[in-house]
């Protein structure tokens, strides 16, 4: 399942949120969160705060719809790039 959440990152090529990634994989949040929280430990994923100065290297941030929705959105994610 960890390979699956990661190339599903791949693929989007952009930041995803809980909910999203949870509808992609047809997974449960719940189960999700764990596995997650594993992929930013062990330097893969990293959560984004929206707005911050996370977003400022962004080259999607004027059509982010993160930033521009109104809703929460819960945690979002990213792909560590791996030439990092």
């Amino acid at each position: 399942m960890l390979s699956q959440i990661l190339k599903a990152f791949r693929q989007t090529g952009g930041p995803l949120d809980l909910n999203e990634l949870s509808r992609q994989l047809g997974a449960e949040r719940s189960a999700l969160e764990g596995m997650l929280e594993l992929l930013v430990r062990q330097g893969k994923l990293r959560e984004v705060r929206l707005g911050s100065e996370d977003c400022a290297h962004c080259s999607g941030r004027s059509s982010c719809a993160y930033l521009q929705s109104d809703q929460i959105m819960g945690k979002v994610y990213e792909l560590v790039e791996e030439s990092r």
